[in-house]
């Protein structure tokens, strides 16, 4: 092959290998290749379309559902197609985390005893917890009960996780949940996710059968941790249906309501004060009392507050 002939094929080969630079940079730029699971869940949904559910593989962790929620019109949504294509139509207990996250900054906090005595009341009672889908804590006690765990959250503030990451965002989808609800859709404001929450506790304790056959629903309890401020429409969702709320140390906002102490935060206190709402406040993060107190609500109704 003459010299000519060698330059010419070198010259077509680097044009061929700047094409294939150009467009795995193209692909880049659309599909991170540290979460190859990112362009599936990062797909809209339909125009009309209410919900879609996916496969979603947490990088060398456990298979999750995860559900889309196009939630612009809560009436008219369907909570119960959607249970029954996931198999959660039975009628369960629930265990609603409000307002939990996990403390980044002081990761060796005492609430490790406190969740497995969580995770082992909601394992003898088969209850279904319920959460925001990021780092709580009580993913690997019920990894270990094999409990159902189900996380709720807004699609605009949540990340997904990266293979190799160095560290873990506050933020960030989190191992050992089993079903994960992304809330979406045009015109849907931050703070919808608690409607459809408390919404979703609600039909997962009424299951089919209670439905059909008129049998009253499973018990929901509230665990109120109120680490962050995003809280306060989920408390007031629960207060307006009547549900007990377990109100826990740790936050300054809970300690000064277990206190009794004077609440600087206006809104909060406005809230705690409600003459309907059903507060059951611990003094200390004890897993036999939570776990005492969480079999106690789920198998009595505690009567409607007095009216002042």
């Amino acid at each position: 092959m003459s010299e000519q002939g060698e330059e010419e094929e070198q010259q077509q080969d680097e044009q061929q290998e700047q094409q294939l630079e150009q467009q795995t940079f193209q692909l880049d730029t659309q599909i991170p290749p540290e979460d190859p699971n990112v362009f599936m869940t990062q797909q809209k949904l339909e125009q009309n379309q209410a919900w879609k559910c996916f496969d979603f593989l947490f990088p060398a962790g456990k298979l999750a559902k995860l559900i889309k929620v196009n939630y612009t019109q809560p009436k008219t949504f369907p909570m119960t197609e959607i249970l029954t294509k996931l198999k959660l139509d039975d009628g369960l207990p629930v265990v609603n985390f409000i307002g939990c996250r996990h403390n980044f900054d002081n990761p060796n906090s005492n609430r490790g005893k406190f969740y497995a005595g969580i995770a082992r009341a909601c394992h003898n009672t088969d209850a279904i917890i319920i959460d925001n889908g990021i780092t709580t804590g009580i993913e690997k006690f019920s990894l270990r009960r094999n409990c159902t765990l189900i996380g709720v959250a807004p699609e605009q503030i949540v990340q997904y996780p990266k293979l190799n990451p160095t560290k873990i965002e506050k933020n960030e989808l989190s191992n050992g949940h089993t079903h994960i609800f992304l809330i979406g859709g045009e015109n849907v404001d931050l703070g919808t996710e608690a409607l459809f929450k408390i919404n979703l506790c609600k039909a997962i304790a009424t299951g089919k059968i209670s439905k059909t056959q008129g049998r009253p629903r499973c018990k929901i309890v509230n665990i109120l941790f109120a680490d962050s401020n995003d809280c306060f429409d989920e408390i007031r969702e629960a207060i307006i249906n009547k549900l007990p709320i377990i109100v826990v140390r740790g936050s300054h906002l809970c300690n000064q309501f277990i206190d009794q102490e004077k609440i600087l935060d206006a809104e909060f206190e406005d809230i705690m004060t409600d003459k309907d709402g059903f507060f059951f406040p611990l003094k200390k993060l004890d897993s036999e009392v939570i776990a005492q107190m969480v079999h106690y609500l789920l198998t009595y109704t505690p009567s409607k507050p007095k009216q002042q």
